[in-house]
């Protein structure tokens, strides 16, 4: 979960938010927005415990089409399209640590690096994923510590203005940031994609989803409120490289090269996670869509799907636009989880001890709704883009499982 977007997307918030209880408050209510995603994905795992995620769950729970548009939308925008956005943004912290190295050329590297990391084995793709989430959980503690350690130069309001802070959060411009919050916490589901793969995998995923989620809302808080803390809003504003920026405020041009080198370092975890789960979608989909058998392979090590799934997004980074990318992903992806989440209320029980849970759904419903309405209004052309994916691939999704004896 911990990506792309908690790294980069405060600059795009700032644009329209003016104080610290709005930024707060926004991150607070994404993470109780993926909280209440992740109680009605356990729930749908529980009662239909397979690998592949949202094409595993609309395939069974409505029709083969939508599980077909969705698995599709999965690799492309929810594992190829975020696996460029995150190297795109290690790209451009590596470069604001080491200037002759070309932002765009370090994107596509670190794309080949983790690829070639997750080709050679599981145990081999498990020692790179595990390692390099630890050095970027402890990058994150250490900032922590240090923004609130040190004298920084935030200069954004702290004090609650009712007023002022009511009318914001009402508004269609905290609506368009809240996509990019949701879009931060992409990833709260990931756990659904290797569902066989777990023990106890009811337990394991309930768990995982829930304190996961939980303690990712906790950091990205934290976070946000350091890099307020740490820099003027001036500077902040509009910039990719928030944490670069919070980092030379605190210590200063040479010292904050070496923390860019390690907020990338922390990127490169997350392109890794990525090309981890992105594959599991595509070995899923060749067990159950005709003609694409071959991406399940007897030895259960999915190479061709990754190598398709790091094609298309070294083709992606090349189109170099960052936001527009970020509006076109979090579309289609949130369309696919409220239909999860409706899933719940069309699901029969699968024994008795199973809770449909009706209140998290319907907060989940509504808010996503919301927010998919304001961000359609607001960024019409990417949000089209992504409406005309899911349009297109549901009507060859139903062509295909229509021709199916």
């Amino acid at each position: 979960m911990i990506g792309t977007g908690v790294f980069t997307s405060l600059g795009f918030q700032l644009l329209d938010l003016n104080s610290g209880p709005q930024i707060l408050y926004l991150w607070l209510l994404g993470g109780l927005i993926a909280l209440c995603g992740a109680l009605c994905y356990a729930a749908v795992a529980e009662a239909l415990p397979k690998s592949g995620g949202e094409h595993h769950f609309l395939g069974r729970m409505y029709h083969p089409s939508l599980g077909f548009m969705a698995g599709m939308l999965s690799a492309i925008s929810g594992f190829a399209a975020p696996t460029a956005i995150t190297a795109m943004a290690f790209g451009a912290y590596l470069n604001k640590s080491l200037p002759g190295v070309p932002a765009q050329a370090a994107a596509i590297g670190v794309i080949l690096i983790g690829s070639a990391a997750h080709m050679v084995d599981s145990k081999t793709s498990a020692v790179v994923q595990t390692a390099a989430t630890a050095i970027k959980l402890l990058l994150i503690l250490a900032f922590l510590a240090a923004a609130f350690l040190l004298p920084g130069e935030g200069d954004i309001r702290w004090p609650i203005d009712p007023g002022a802070d009511f009318a914001a959060t009402v508004s269609p411009a905290f609506a368009v940031a809240l996509m990019w919050v949701l879009y931060s916490y992409s990833g709260w589901n990931a756990a659904v994609y290797g569902l066989e793969t777990w023990d106890q995998p009811a337990k394991t995923v309930r768990r995982a989803l829930i304190i996961g989620t939980g303690l990712v809302t906790v950091l990205y808080i934290g976070l946000n409120a350091a890099f307020l803390k740490a820099a003027p809003t001036g500077e902040l504003r509009g910039v990719i490289p928030v944490g670069e920026v919070a980092a030379v405020s605190l210590f200063g041009k040479s010292a904050a090269s070496w923390i860019s080198m390690l907020f990338s370092l922390g990127l490169f975890a997350s392109v890794s996670a990525l090309l981890w789960a992105g594959p599991h979608v595509l070995s899923a989909m060749g067990r159950t869509t005709p003609g694409l058998a071959f991406f399940n392979p007897k030895d259960g090590s999915p190479r061709l799907a990754l190598a398709c799934q790091t094609g298309l997004a070294l083709a992606l980074v090349t189109l170099n636009r960052f936001d527009d990318l970020v509006t076109f992903t979090t579309i289609g992806l949130t369309l696919c989880t409220m239909l999860t989440v409706f899933g719940v209320f069309r699901l029969e029980r699968p024994h008795e001890r199973w809770r449909r849970p009706w209140f998290p759904a319907g907060v989940f419903l509504a808010m996503t709704a919301f927010i998919l309405f304001y961000s359609i209004i607001n960024k019409p052309w990417p949000s089209g883009i992504g409406l005309a994916c899911v349009a297109v691939l549901s009507l060859i999704g139903h062509f295909i499982h229509r021709r199916t004896p």
